[in-house]
């Protein structure tokens, strides 16, 4: 017999009256861990605020908002250029994303039969799971060279970047927020209550009329702060807009430069320059660049969880009754009907319009899942001839055969490491949310956690680099080292445990928390002998995306662990520069070397079949839960 779940904002069951001291400990732990949630997000903007004050406190600090003279040699520092090339490239990600992901969303809600909407859910969770200099270096290879400077040589367009530059950027960042306007709209399409449709189709209206005029107007808000999260990827996204982008620093001039210029980006312009950057007020300068980055990517999120937070309100307040039909007060007319050619005429017209509009919507969604095919592909063309026993036992600087197993090594010590630190805070913040509801502090703690979610991976590197790089509290500098890149990682990766640990325990049955009270048992040991085994696939499921997610981060790593061509054989290197397969995926992508581009095409092959097996495999997870979970009932 099943248990049936209650919901969960009703009051918490309670265990027995007395408190052991394993409770009192238990407790202490999971407040502890949801403090340092707090913390870390204070000290995030802590940090970044005291770094960047002795530029914010200059008589000309305005200007790194109305200047295009980045010139730090001469004390200019107008990031202009920067601020630019980060809005166009989201406006254009977004003009292009926003129309197709909508209509994908609309497709696989309205349209799509289920075995077609499992398969095209299942593509655009690989699409999103792609590391990104993987989407970087596919963009300078494939998109720019076969696409974008084809498209410009046609129209007559200036470039010489080999069709580089913000187009090529925007383009990249549009395959990349795909999914994730495409998912959430879907989720919101699929609430539509089901009635609303039963009475568009009961009045003749197509299948398209009811989608145009009942779906998409009732699930307007949703799509809306689906494209401001998605939006707020677009303005963070690092790598692949610094691999594609050209790197020039200039304001365009023409509209030919407008659409086929170069440009620079805020992230771009972070990763490339402060690893190398020594003077105090040009650090101070870009760390306010990351500054301005953080709040523009939390304004653009808190307005999306605003309109949700709206949205989700219930349209009748506690204690009213529901809003009965009034009855009309102005005197019904009798319109005549439209003659029958007429009506036979609109009907036809009606019908056509649907056939077409199945078409385009169908288009979108082969249009969003194409990128995929055209990534992996062409990735597997260009890498697997290189994959071999050399690629994973030799360095890149080896006589004999060259190949990246020290950076494979040190990327699965540096998740390793941030796993260790991430995955015990963040289960443990988990339970505090879940389970311990009472607690004043678990709505900030929720909060934090999901606007930590959405901070850009450039800004956790700056963060960790003015921490365990150049901490503020020493005039020495700590140098790059493993513990600086594990640290920015495992940031990245609490939210992602923190979310799916919770979400994992609301969904265990009240019954089985109640039954376990009622034996007697105290809190902990309900949280950990019945709560924390029953959501355990859940759990290792969230925590398998997370790892997922930083495996293939190369962002914060360029700000704090860096590179290194020898092995990792003892901890005393952890406190020194470290290697990882992104990092050098990046490094030898762009360069001119043939024998560093075969070798980063292998390292690529490489990471995104790792990166894709973890998100296959915690689908495969899921889907043996749900499958016991059925039985169980």
């Amino acid at each position: 017999m099943s248990t049936t779940a209650t919901p969960l904002d009703l009051p918490p069951a309670r265990p027995p009256a007395r408190t052991p001291l394993g409770d009192v400990i238990f407790s202490g732990l999971c407040q502890a861990a949801g403090g340092c949630v707090l913390a870390i997000a204070a000290s995030l903007l802590f940090v970044l605020v005291y770094q960047a004050w002795p530029f914010l406190t200059r008589p000309d600090s305005l200007t790194i908002l109305t200047s295009d003279d980045w010139n730090p040699a001469r004390g200019k520092f107008g990031a202009l250029v920067y601020i630019y090339g980060t809005i166009v490239t989201s406006l254009i990600a977004m003009a292009i994303a926003v129309p197709l992901g909508v209509g994908a969303a609309a497709y696989l809600s309205e349209i799509a039969y289920g075995r077609i909407r499992r398969v095209s859910a299942f593509l655009l969770e690989l699409l999103a799971a792609i590391p990104s200099v993987v989407y970087g270096f596919w963009a300078i290879e494939f998109l720019a060279r076969r696409g974008t400077r084809p498209l410009f040589e046609f129209f007559g367009l200036e470039n010489h970047a080999a069709g580089q530059g913000i187009f090529a950027a925007g383009l990249v960042l549009a395959v990349m927020i795909l999914p994730y306007i495409t998912a959430v709209s879907y989720d919101v399409c699929q609430a539509v209550p089901r009635s609303q449709r039963e009475g568009a189709l009961a009045i003749g209206a197509t299948r398209w009329q009811t989608i145009w005029g009942v779906v998409l107007p009732y699930a307007r808000p949703g799509i809306i702060s689906a494209c401001f999260l998605a939006l707020g990827r677009a303005i963070g996204e690092t790598m692949a807009v610094t691999m594609v982008i050209g790197n020039a620093s200039s304001l365009p001039d023409t509209l030919g430069d407008l659409i086929a210029g170069t440009g620079d980006s805020i992230p771009s312009a972070i990763a490339k320059q402060l690893p190398e950057t020594t003077a105090a007020d040009k650090r101070a300068a870009l760390i306010t660049l990351g500054l301005i980055l953080l709040l523009m990517t939390l304004i653009t999120n808190l307005v999306a969880r605003r309109i949700i937070a709206f949205v989700s309100r219930p349209r009748v307040r506690a204690g009213q009754d529901a809003p009965q039909a009034h009855t009309l007060e102005h005197e019904i007319v009798n319109v005549p009907p439209p003659p029958p050619a007429v009506m036979t005429r609109t009907r036809n017209r009606a019908l056509l319009w649907n056939r077409f509009m199945t078409v385009v919507l169908t288009s979108c969604q082969i249009i969003t899942v194409t990128p995929l095919f055209l990534i992996l592909g062409y990735i597997t063309m260009k890498g697997i001839g290189g994959v071999d026993l050399n690629l994973f036992i030799h360095l890149p600087n080896d006589r004999v055969a060259r190949g990246l197993g020290h950076a494979m090594l040190g990327s699965v010590i540096l998740v390793t490491l941030a796993s260790l630190f991430a995955v015990p805070i963040g289960i443990l913040a988990a339970i505090l949310l879940s389970e311990y509801r009472t607690y004043r502090f678990v709505g900030p703690i929720r909060f934090v956690a999901e606007l930590l979610g959405g901070v850009p991976s450039i800004v956790m590197g700056v963060f960790a680099y003015a921490v365990l790089v150049y901490p503020l509290w020493s005039d020495k500098a700590w140098g790059f080292s493993a513990w600086a890149g594990a640290f920015s990682l495992g940031v990245m990766m609490l939210p992602v445990v923190i979310r799916a640990s919770e979400e994992a325990m609301q969904l265990v049955p009240r019954g089985l928390r109640e039954a376990s009270f009622a034996l007697g048992a105290t809190r902990r040991q309900t949280a950990l002998g019945v709560v924390l085994p029953a959501a355990l696939p859940a759990v290792i499921t969230g925590v398998l995306l997370a790892v997922g997610r930083i495996a293939g981060e190369t962002a914060p790593l360029l700000l704090t662990a860096q590179g290194s061509n020898f092995w990792m054989r003892g901890t005393r290197d952890l406190s020194g520069p470290t290697p990882s397969l992104p990092y050098y995926i990046y490094n030898y992508s762009t360069n001119p070397n043939q024998d560093d581009i075969r070798l980063a095409w292998a390292g690529a092959f490489v990471l995104i079949v790792v990166v894709l097996m973890l998100n296959v495999g915690t689908r495969l997870i899921a889907g043996t839960r749900q499958i016991a979970a059925s039985r169980a009932d």
